[in-house]
């Protein structure tokens, strides 16, 4: 059967979750409240991020007052609020640009266009009368016309080609010889923009990341240091928007990125990350960086849930978010000292807003669809209040359960299983589910990877958070970190053994799947289990030493497992696909943009398995990257996985014969 027309009640499931609202998150001005959110729309292949805008409804709820399409990234005003948006206009097309621009809407004259350039604006944060944004430009260019001319020129020239000096990927990525990430500064009142005259370090380059204090005196920029030997560090830029030439870098022993000023406008939170070795993981906290640069502070030190700044509720009071035992939870951390506190929100937190003292939070679980809430960001025992549930459509009918693995050596390890609402009456075949990341945890709903088309379908889905999992502690971190397959894979297959012994599935009926790490790790299963009889791996792989040397994820791959050339750890964690029983179907798939995991790998084991005799399939995707973005390419993905486990899972009389290994 065709993967574009095998239809069940999975798939069904599957086009109703493509068509339904995806909030991101939510704003707050006035009475009014402003969504950011990605909508499937007729015609456009991939899904379009929109603003929407509500009103309160006469009748209760809320009532859409405008919607524009192309939107993104809001920042309310008194007097109306910034939105980027690559919507067309005369005077863009006058001056020949394209992509994103920055526009502001007032009620009473709608849309302004504020600032548009040649590529797009990445970023930018507005206060007060001061606008500061992040834009593709010439590396020579000294205004905005000059920047259009260079582009011109090269464009006339046909010269594409590029020197790449130092490390590999900055040039790799861009798209015009000679263009980098350059910031300038808006009067919103006045058409031309500033460029600023940064002083950046040699080596060093933007990332777009911006915070500006909220009298707009001092700015915060996210850089990224290009060391010798593929390394690299994160910090920040701080200076005066008046004073670009007098800006200073601050470097902390941690990583410093994701800035957030404090409304005082003393501090900079930022997320820190410690700086990993082989034989040591990272650890995530919060620095507060002095908006003068004068030095920094770290708080809620040793706190063991990876928390990162997300708002200020208060001066001296820090919202952040932090993986707890299987939720992202909000806490609210109090700056002279004093232990963290949870905020209970009924869900995991996606993302936070706040204005006036109110959080706006958009939350969810596996089995909730996203939805905003609001509460008190200045009381910790705030009621959650729900505003809007815009995908309450496809909240599943199913159950989950929280399970537990007793390791022999006395750890423990958690996963969900998801179920039908009623018992079917006969154990039901099991999907593995494997995360990505790897530093993550099944905590949210997900569009991508949703289970419940699959239990719609009569099966079983057990999602695994094995070591590297955030939520359950440092341990599990060090556990997993530079081990991936004698560590996280050795601990994930004893998870599924054990779970396999619960008498709701079917222990004969098993697959494995999941993307990137997650595609890795549902590979590493097939290696180890038997009872495998699928896989299907998305941009996974199994040679690790072949997928750090080409990727743009390089300097993560040497603080984890070291120098490519000597490090024995590449090899002793890299798969033998030798070891997937010929038996087992394998399905292959991969994005033929994607940087973080070279589709070659991909290629690499369909040949290696085919070669053997493996019934594999490969699915590529030209026009996708590192995740499947286009909504008929997900549903195809489905289509095809779903066809895959009713031949694969089909009922069987005995336990399939262990492979020997």
């Amino acid at each position: 059967m065709s993967v574009m027309t095998a239809e069940g009640p999975g798939v069904r499931l599957i086009e109703l979750t493509l068509g339904q609202s995806r909030v991101l998150r939510a704003h707050r001005r006035g009475d009014e409240l402003i969504v950011e959110a990605m909508l499937r729309r007729d015609g456009r292949p991939f899904l379009v991020p929109f603003v929407l805008c509500y009103a309160p409804a006469p009748s209760g709820g809320w009532a859409l007052r405008n919607a524009y399409a192309g939107a993104s990234a809001v920042t309310t005003l008194d007097d109306g609020h910034l939105i980027l948006s690559d919507r067309p206009s005369e005077q863009k097309a006058t001056r020949g640009h394209s992509g994103r621009a920055l526009w502001r809407h007032r009620p009473e004259e709608g849309l302004r266009l504020v600032l548009s350039t040649p590529r797009d604006v990445v970023s930018y944060y507005a206060v007060a009368s001061v606008i500061v944004a992040a834009v593709w430009m010439h590396a020579e260019a000294r205004t905005t016309r000059e920047d259009a001319e260079l582009r011109e020129e090269l464009a006339r020239s046909g010269l594409s080609a590029t020197m790449v000096h130092g490390d590999l990927w900055p040039e790799s990525s861009y798209q015009m010889r000679a263009e980098t990430l350059r910031l300038v500064r808006i009067d919103p009142d006045h058409s031309d923009p500033e460029i600023l005259p940064l002083p950046l370090p040699s080596h060093t380059r933007l990332t777009g990341e911006l915070a500006m204090t909220p009298d707009g005196g001092r700015c915060a920029a996210g850089v990224v240091r290009f060391l010798p030997g593929g390394h690299r560090r994160h910090g920040l830029l701080l200076f005066a928007p008046t004073d670009p030439r007098g800006a200073s870098s601050f470097w902390h022993e941690d990583d410093l990125t994701a800035p957030v000023a404090s409304p005082d406008g003393a501090w900079f939170a930022c997320t820190a990350e410690r700086v990993a070795v082989p034989g040591r993981g990272p650890r995530q906290g919060v620095v507060l960086v002095a908006a003068d640069s004068s030095r920094s502070v770290r708080v809620a030190r040793l706190h063991p849930d990876w928390l990162q700044p997300a708002a200020w509720a208060a001066p001296d009071v820090l919202l952040c978010t932090g993986e707890q035992n299987g939720l992202r939870r909000l806490w609210r951390v109090h700056l002279e000292g004093g232990r963290p506190e949870p905020v209970e929100l009924g869900g995991s937190v996606d993302e936070v807003t706040v204005t006036a003292g109110e959080a706006l939070v958009v939350r969810s679980r596996v089995d909730l669809p996203s939805e905003v809430v609001a509460l008190r960001a200045d009381r910790p025992a705030s009621v959650p209040e729900p505003l809007i549930a815009p995908a309450s459509a496809v909240a599943p009918a199913g159950r989950v359960e929280r399970l537990t693995h007793h390791a022999p050596d006395g750890s423990k390890w958690h996963s969900r299983l998801c179920l039908p609402a009623h018992d079917p009456g006969h154990a039901l075949p099991v999907l593995i589910w494997c995360h990505g990341g790897p530093l993550l945890s099944w905590t949210n709903w997900s569009w991508r990877w949703n289970p419940w088309p699959f239990v719609t379908e009569g099966y079983a889905v057990l999602m695994l958070d094995p070591p590297l999992s955030l939520g359950y502690g440092q341990d599990a971190v060090e556990r997993g970190w530079g081990r991936w397959t004698s560590g996280v894979a050795a601990v994930a297959a004893g998870q599924v053994r054990d779970a396999l012994n619960h008498p709701a599935l079917d222990g004969n009926r098993v697959a494995a799947m999941g993307g990137s790490f997650g595609g890795y790790l549902a590979l590493a299963l097939g290696t180890l289990l038997p009872e495998i009889h699928l896989i299907a791996a998305h941009c996974g792989w199994a040679d690790f030493a072949a997928v750090a040397r080409a990727c743009d994820l390089h300097w993560h791959w040497l603080r984890e497992y070291g120098p490519i050339e000597t490090s024995p750890t590449y090899r002793r964690e890299s798969l033998d696909l030798t070891r997937i029983d010929p038996g087992v179907t394998v399905l292959l798939s991969h994005g033929c943009g994607d940087t973080h995991v070279p589709v070659g790998e991909t290629r690499a084991m369909y040949r290696s398995l085919e070669s053997r005799g493996v019934d594999v399939r490969l699915m590529l995707l030209p026009d996708e990257r590192h995740s499947i973005e286009k909504p008929a390419n997900v549903a195809a993905w489905y289509r095809w996985v779903l066809e895959a486990c009713r031949t694969a899972l089909a009922p069987r009389p005995a336990r399939k014969e262990q492979f020997l290994r």
